[in-house]
Protein backbone atom coordinates (compact mmCIF):
# COMPACT_ATOMS: atom_id res chain seq x y z
CA UNK A 1 0.00 0.00 0.00
CA UNK A 2 1.39 3.42 -0.93
CA UNK A 3 1.98 6.10 1.71
CA UNK A 4 -0.82 8.23 0.26
CA UNK A 5 -3.32 5.35 0.40
CA UNK A 6 -2.21 4.43 3.91
CA UNK A 7 -2.64 8.05 5.06
CA UNK A 8 -6.07 8.22 3.49
CA UNK A 9 -7.10 4.95 5.12
CA UNK A 10 -5.92 6.14 8.54
CA UNK A 11 -7.77 9.44 8.06
CA UNK A 12 -11.03 7.66 7.18
CA UNK A 13 -10.70 5.32 10.17
CA UNK A 14 -10.04 8.28 12.47
CA UNK A 15 -12.95 10.25 11.00
CA UNK A 16 -15.27 7.26 11.43
CA UNK A 17 -14.24 6.70 15.04
CA UNK A 18 -14.65 10.40 15.85
CA UNK A 19 -18.08 10.47 14.22
CA UNK A 20 -19.19 7.38 16.17
CA UNK A 21 -17.85 8.88 19.38
CA UNK A 22 -19.70 12.12 18.69
CA UNK A 23 -22.97 10.24 18.13
CA UNK A 24 -22.46 8.24 21.33
CA UNK A 25 -21.77 11.48 23.25
CA UNK A 26 -24.94 13.06 21.88
CA UNK A 27 -26.99 10.01 22.88
CA UNK A 28 -25.51 10.00 26.38
CA UNK A 29 -26.15 13.72 26.78
CA UNK A 30 -29.73 13.26 25.58
CA UNK A 31 -30.28 10.52 28.19
CA UNK A 32 -28.80 12.63 30.99
CA UNK A 33 -30.48 15.89 29.97
CA UNK A 34 -34.27 15.84 30.54
CA UNK A 35 -34.66 18.20 27.60
CA UNK A 36 -33.51 15.46 25.21
CA UNK A 37 -31.77 16.28 21.93
CA UNK A 38 -31.20 19.94 21.00
CA UNK A 39 -34.02 21.62 19.10
CA UNK A 40 -32.25 24.17 16.92
CA UNK A 41 -28.73 25.11 15.79
CA UNK A 42 -28.29 28.66 14.49
CA UNK A 43 -25.09 29.48 12.61
CA UNK A 44 -23.79 32.86 11.46
CA UNK A 45 -21.16 33.35 8.76
CA UNK A 46 -19.59 36.24 6.89
CA UNK A 47 -19.31 34.60 3.46
CA UNK A 48 -16.45 36.87 2.31
CA UNK A 49 -17.86 37.90 -1.07
CA UNK A 50 -19.76 34.75 -1.96
CA UNK A 51 -22.24 34.90 -4.82
CA UNK A 52 -22.67 33.73 -8.36
CA UNK A 53 -19.39 33.04 -10.17
CA UNK A 54 -19.43 36.22 -12.34
CA UNK A 55 -20.02 38.40 -9.27
CA UNK A 56 -17.36 36.55 -7.29
CA UNK A 57 -14.74 36.90 -10.03
CA UNK A 58 -15.59 40.58 -10.53
CA UNK A 59 -15.27 41.25 -6.80
CA UNK A 60 -12.10 39.14 -6.38
CA UNK A 61 -9.70 40.13 -9.12
CA UNK A 62 -7.12 37.46 -9.87
CA UNK A 63 -9.21 34.62 -8.44
CA UNK A 64 -10.36 31.70 -10.58
CA UNK A 65 -13.47 29.56 -10.85
CA UNK A 66 -11.46 26.73 -9.26
CA UNK A 67 -10.84 28.89 -6.18
CA UNK A 68 -14.54 29.75 -6.06
CA UNK A 69 -15.64 26.11 -6.04
CA UNK A 70 -13.10 25.28 -3.32
CA UNK A 71 -14.53 28.13 -1.28
CA UNK A 72 -18.11 26.94 -1.84
CA UNK A 73 -17.18 23.39 -0.84
CA UNK A 74 -15.45 24.64 2.30
CA UNK A 75 -18.48 26.73 3.30
CA UNK A 76 -20.75 23.75 2.75
CA UNK A 77 -18.42 21.59 4.86
CA UNK A 78 -18.59 24.07 7.75
CA UNK A 79 -22.37 24.19 7.75
CA UNK A 80 -22.83 20.46 7.33
CA UNK A 81 -20.26 19.56 10.02
CA UNK A 82 -22.04 21.76 12.56
CA UNK A 83 -25.46 20.53 11.37
CA UNK A 84 -26.78 24.09 11.06
CA UNK A 85 -30.57 24.38 10.98
CA UNK A 86 -30.54 28.11 10.21
CA UNK A 87 -27.66 29.95 8.57
CA UNK A 88 -27.44 33.74 8.89
CA UNK A 89 -25.22 34.99 6.07
CA UNK A 90 -23.41 38.30 5.65
CA UNK A 91 -21.42 39.61 2.68
CA UNK A 92 -23.61 37.92 0.11
CA UNK A 93 -23.02 39.29 -3.38
CA UNK A 94 -25.77 40.34 -5.79
CA UNK A 95 -27.04 43.64 -7.19
CA UNK A 96 -30.59 42.29 -6.94
CA UNK A 97 -32.32 40.09 -4.39
CA UNK A 98 -33.05 37.46 -7.02
CA UNK A 99 -29.37 37.16 -7.91
CA UNK A 100 -28.38 36.74 -4.26
CA UNK A 101 -31.16 34.24 -3.71
CA UNK A 102 -29.90 32.16 -6.62
CA UNK A 103 -26.40 32.20 -5.12
CA UNK A 104 -27.78 30.99 -1.79
CA UNK A 105 -29.67 28.27 -3.62
CA UNK A 106 -26.38 27.07 -5.11
CA UNK A 107 -24.81 27.04 -1.65
CA UNK A 108 -27.82 25.11 -0.31
CA UNK A 109 -27.34 22.51 -3.04
CA UNK A 110 -23.68 22.15 -2.04
CA UNK A 111 -24.68 21.60 1.60
CA UNK A 112 -27.33 19.05 0.64
CA UNK A 113 -24.68 16.93 -1.08
CA UNK A 114 -23.05 16.55 2.33
CA UNK A 115 -26.03 16.17 4.68
CA UNK A 116 -29.08 15.46 2.46
CA UNK A 117 -31.02 18.37 3.97
CA UNK A 118 -33.03 20.98 2.04
CA UNK A 119 -32.66 24.68 2.82
CA UNK A 120 -34.90 27.57 1.76
CA UNK A 121 -32.98 30.74 0.75
CA UNK A 122 -34.10 34.19 1.95
CA UNK A 123 -32.55 37.55 1.04
CA UNK A 124 -33.45 41.19 1.63
CA UNK A 125 -32.91 44.66 0.15
CA UNK A 126 -29.67 46.55 0.73
CA UNK A 127 -28.27 50.07 0.55
CA UNK A 128 -24.99 48.58 -0.64
CA UNK A 129 -24.92 48.23 -4.45
CA UNK A 130 -23.18 44.85 -4.31
CA UNK A 131 -23.62 43.22 -0.87
CA UNK A 132 -26.62 42.16 1.17
CA UNK A 133 -27.76 39.80 3.94
CA UNK A 134 -29.44 36.43 3.66
CA UNK A 135 -30.60 33.24 5.36
CA UNK A 136 -30.74 29.53 4.66
CA UNK A 137 -33.49 27.77 6.62
CA UNK A 138 -33.70 23.97 6.89
CA UNK A 139 -37.26 23.07 5.89
CA UNK A 140 -37.28 19.99 8.13
CA UNK A 141 -36.81 22.11 11.25
CA UNK A 142 -38.46 25.48 10.67
CA UNK A 143 -41.29 27.30 8.94
CA UNK A 144 -40.78 30.90 7.82
CA UNK A 145 -43.50 33.18 9.22
CA UNK A 146 -42.36 36.74 8.49
CA UNK A 147 -39.52 38.74 6.94
CA UNK A 148 -38.76 42.38 7.79
CA UNK A 149 -36.00 44.61 6.46
CA UNK A 150 -34.75 47.74 8.22
CA UNK A 151 -33.00 49.07 5.14
CA UNK A 152 -34.95 52.37 5.22
CA UNK A 153 -34.52 53.14 8.92
CA UNK A 154 -32.86 56.54 9.38
CA UNK A 155 -29.98 56.41 11.84
CA UNK A 156 -29.76 58.57 14.96
CA UNK A 157 -27.08 61.24 14.68
CA UNK A 158 -23.98 61.61 16.78
CA UNK A 159 -23.67 65.15 15.43
CA UNK A 160 -27.09 66.74 14.93
CA UNK A 161 -25.89 68.88 12.03
CA UNK A 162 -24.83 65.80 10.09
CA UNK A 163 -26.74 64.64 7.03
CA UNK A 164 -29.33 61.84 7.39
CA UNK A 165 -27.86 58.37 6.95
CA UNK A 166 -29.08 54.79 6.60
CA UNK A 167 -27.62 51.38 7.44
CA UNK A 168 -24.89 50.29 5.01
CA UNK A 169 -26.82 47.05 4.63
CA UNK A 170 -30.18 47.08 6.33
CA UNK A 171 -30.56 44.50 9.12
CA UNK A 172 -32.80 41.64 8.00
CA UNK A 173 -35.27 40.09 10.45
CA UNK A 174 -36.77 36.63 10.05
CA UNK A 175 -39.43 35.07 12.26
CA UNK A 176 -39.53 31.27 12.33
CA UNK A 177 -41.71 28.59 13.85
CA UNK A 178 -39.45 25.79 15.05
CA UNK A 179 -40.87 22.29 14.87
CA UNK A 180 -40.66 20.52 18.22
CA UNK A 181 -38.77 17.26 18.50
CA UNK A 182 -40.53 14.22 19.98
CA UNK A 183 -42.69 15.54 22.84
CA UNK A 184 -41.46 19.15 22.88
CA UNK A 185 -43.65 22.04 21.80
CA UNK A 186 -43.00 24.20 18.74
CA UNK A 187 -41.47 27.58 19.48
CA UNK A 188 -41.26 30.96 17.77
CA UNK A 189 -37.85 32.56 17.29
CA UNK A 190 -37.06 35.96 15.80
CA UNK A 191 -33.63 36.36 14.21
CA UNK A 192 -32.04 39.69 13.28
CA UNK A 193 -29.11 39.50 10.88
CA UNK A 194 -26.78 42.53 10.83
CA UNK A 195 -23.60 43.69 9.10
CA UNK A 196 -22.32 47.07 10.30
CA UNK A 197 -20.00 49.35 8.33
CA UNK A 198 -16.50 47.99 7.75
CA UNK A 199 -13.20 49.82 8.18
CA UNK A 200 -12.61 49.77 4.41
CA UNK A 201 -11.33 53.12 3.05
CA UNK A 202 -10.96 54.36 6.62
CA UNK A 203 -8.60 57.06 5.35
CA UNK A 204 -11.69 58.82 3.97
CA UNK A 205 -13.40 58.95 7.36
CA UNK A 206 -13.41 62.63 8.42
CA UNK A 207 -13.70 61.61 12.08
CA UNK A 208 -10.46 59.58 11.83
CA UNK A 209 -12.02 56.74 13.82
CA UNK A 210 -12.02 54.08 11.04
CA UNK A 211 -15.79 54.67 10.68
CA UNK A 212 -16.41 53.77 14.33
CA UNK A 213 -18.79 56.74 14.75
CA UNK A 214 -20.89 55.35 11.87
CA UNK A 215 -20.98 51.93 13.53
CA UNK A 216 -22.01 53.61 16.78
CA UNK A 217 -25.00 55.21 15.06
CA UNK A 218 -25.96 51.89 13.47
CA UNK A 219 -25.61 50.06 16.79
CA UNK A 220 -27.84 52.63 18.50
CA UNK A 221 -30.48 52.32 15.77
CA UNK A 222 -30.41 48.51 15.92
CA UNK A 223 -30.74 48.40 19.70
CA UNK A 224 -33.66 50.86 19.56
CA UNK A 225 -35.38 48.61 17.00
CA UNK A 226 -34.99 45.65 19.34
CA UNK A 227 -36.23 47.61 22.35
CA UNK A 228 -39.31 49.00 20.60
CA UNK A 229 -40.39 46.07 18.39
CA UNK A 230 -39.51 43.15 20.64
CA UNK A 231 -40.28 44.38 24.14
CA UNK A 232 -42.56 41.39 24.80
CA UNK A 233 -39.88 38.85 23.85
CA UNK A 234 -37.33 40.66 26.00
CA UNK A 235 -39.58 40.73 29.04
CA UNK A 236 -41.35 37.35 28.87
CA UNK A 237 -39.04 35.06 26.92
CA UNK A 238 -42.06 33.18 25.56
CA UNK A 239 -40.64 33.70 22.08
CA UNK A 240 -36.90 33.63 21.50
CA UNK A 241 -34.96 36.61 20.16
CA UNK A 242 -31.47 36.48 18.68
CA UNK A 243 -29.16 38.92 16.89
CA UNK A 244 -26.15 37.69 14.94
CA UNK A 245 -23.76 39.04 12.38
CA UNK A 246 -20.62 40.99 11.67
CA UNK A 247 -20.17 43.99 13.95
CA UNK A 248 -16.88 45.00 12.29
CA UNK A 249 -15.61 46.15 15.67
CA UNK A 250 -13.99 44.38 18.61
CA UNK A 251 -15.99 43.42 21.70
CA UNK A 252 -14.64 46.40 23.69
CA UNK A 253 -15.41 49.08 21.07
CA UNK A 254 -18.00 51.78 21.65
CA UNK A 255 -20.33 50.35 19.00
CA UNK A 256 -20.28 46.95 20.73
CA UNK A 257 -21.20 48.48 24.09
CA UNK A 258 -23.93 50.59 22.49
CA UNK A 259 -25.44 47.56 20.75
CA UNK A 260 -25.51 45.63 24.02
CA UNK A 261 -27.05 48.59 25.82
CA UNK A 262 -24.16 49.16 28.22
CA UNK A 263 -23.77 52.64 26.73
CA UNK A 264 -25.99 54.91 24.66
CA UNK A 265 -25.09 57.17 21.76
CA UNK A 266 -26.20 60.24 23.73
CA UNK A 267 -23.29 59.70 26.14
CA UNK A 268 -20.89 60.73 23.33
CA UNK A 269 -22.64 63.94 22.25
CA UNK A 270 -21.10 67.34 22.92
CA UNK A 271 -19.65 67.62 26.41
CA UNK A 272 -21.20 64.31 27.51
CA UNK A 273 -19.62 61.69 29.75
CA UNK A 274 -17.83 59.64 27.09
CA UNK A 275 -15.30 60.08 24.32
CA UNK A 276 -13.55 57.74 21.94
CA UNK A 277 -10.07 56.47 22.73
CA UNK A 278 -7.73 54.37 20.62
CA UNK A 279 -9.33 51.59 18.51
CA UNK A 280 -12.73 53.13 19.17
CA UNK A 281 -12.71 52.10 22.84
CA UNK A 282 -15.04 54.29 24.96
CA UNK A 283 -13.50 56.40 27.71
CA UNK A 284 -16.27 57.38 30.13
CA UNK A 285 -16.67 58.96 33.53
CA UNK A 286 -17.88 56.63 36.33
CA UNK A 287 -21.61 56.05 36.36
CA UNK A 288 -22.07 56.57 32.61
CA UNK A 289 -23.26 53.05 31.89
CA UNK A 290 -26.78 51.73 31.37
CA UNK A 291 -28.42 48.37 32.18
CA UNK A 292 -27.28 45.79 29.66
CA UNK A 293 -29.98 44.60 27.24
CA UNK A 294 -28.19 42.06 25.02
CA UNK A 295 -25.60 39.47 26.03
CA UNK A 296 -23.11 37.54 23.92
CA UNK A 297 -23.44 33.75 23.95
CA UNK A 298 -19.78 33.56 22.94
CA UNK A 299 -18.14 36.10 25.23
CA UNK A 300 -20.32 35.14 28.20
CA UNK A 301 -19.33 31.50 27.93
CA UNK A 302 -16.36 30.49 30.13
CA UNK A 303 -14.69 28.36 27.42
CA UNK A 304 -15.55 30.19 24.22
CA UNK A 305 -14.46 33.61 25.51
CA UNK A 306 -10.90 32.26 25.81
CA UNK A 307 -10.64 31.79 22.02
CA UNK A 308 -8.65 34.32 20.02
CA UNK A 309 -11.56 35.80 18.08
CA UNK A 310 -13.37 35.38 14.75
CA UNK A 311 -11.24 37.38 12.31
CA UNK A 312 -7.51 37.84 11.79
CA UNK A 313 -5.92 40.87 10.15
CA UNK A 314 -2.15 41.42 10.12
CA UNK A 315 -1.70 38.63 12.69
CA UNK A 316 -4.15 40.28 15.10
CA UNK A 317 -7.41 38.50 16.01
CA UNK A 318 -10.63 40.40 16.77
CA UNK A 319 -14.16 39.44 17.82
CA UNK A 320 -15.88 41.02 14.84
CA UNK A 321 -18.64 38.40 14.70
CA UNK A 322 -21.04 37.74 17.54
CA UNK A 323 -24.36 36.19 18.58
CA UNK A 324 -26.43 38.14 21.10
CA UNK A 325 -29.71 37.72 22.94
CA UNK A 326 -31.66 39.20 25.86
CA UNK A 327 -31.45 37.45 29.23
CA UNK A 328 -34.72 35.55 28.82
CA UNK A 329 -33.45 33.85 25.67
CA UNK A 330 -30.05 32.89 27.13
CA UNK A 331 -31.50 30.15 29.32
CA UNK A 332 -32.65 28.19 26.26
CA UNK A 333 -29.04 27.81 25.09
CA UNK A 334 -27.56 26.39 28.28
CA UNK A 335 -25.04 23.61 27.69
CA UNK A 336 -27.11 21.48 30.10
CA UNK A 337 -30.44 22.05 31.81
CA UNK A 338 -28.77 23.01 35.10
CA UNK A 339 -25.73 24.98 33.84
CA UNK A 340 -25.94 28.70 34.54
CA UNK A 341 -23.71 30.89 32.37
CA UNK A 342 -22.34 28.00 30.29
CA UNK A 343 -23.76 28.02 26.78
CA UNK A 344 -23.92 25.51 23.96
CA UNK A 345 -22.19 27.90 21.55
CA UNK A 346 -18.88 28.20 19.79
CA UNK A 347 -16.63 29.26 16.93
CA UNK A 348 -15.57 27.15 13.92
CA UNK A 349 -12.18 27.78 12.31
CA UNK A 350 -12.07 24.58 10.25
CA UNK A 351 -12.08 24.65 6.45
CA UNK A 352 -10.19 27.99 6.27
CA UNK A 353 -10.83 28.36 2.53
CA UNK A 354 -14.47 29.08 3.39
CA UNK A 355 -13.95 32.65 4.57
CA UNK A 356 -11.58 35.02 6.34
CA UNK A 357 -14.17 35.02 9.16
CA UNK A 358 -14.79 32.09 11.47
CA UNK A 359 -18.31 30.73 11.76
CA UNK A 360 -20.20 31.29 15.00
CA UNK A 361 -23.01 29.07 16.27
CA UNK A 362 -25.41 28.54 19.15
CA UNK A 363 -27.63 25.57 19.93
CA UNK A 364 -31.02 25.79 21.67
CA UNK A 365 -32.95 23.27 23.73
CA UNK A 366 -36.26 23.33 25.60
Amino acid sequence: MSIIRLSLALFLISWSLNSEAQVRTQNVNAELDPRGLPELTVCSQNLQNYGLIPDYLSRNRGKSATVFFRKQAALAARFAAQDCDVIMAQELLGKEEGISEKALKNLADAIRVKNNRFYEPVTGPSNDPAIRLGYLVAVDRAEILNKTSYVKVELPKLIEEGKPRLFSRGPLELQLKIKGRENSNPKIITLINFHLKSKFLSQKDPTRTEWETSRMEMAEALRRIVESRHATSIQSGETLLLLAGDRNSHWDAASAEILEGRLQLSKFKGEAACRLGGRGVPLCTPGSGSPQLLFSFLLSDPETKLLQGTHQYKNVFSWLDDILAPANTLKFARASFDSEGNYDAGVVYDFPEASDHAMTWVRFNW
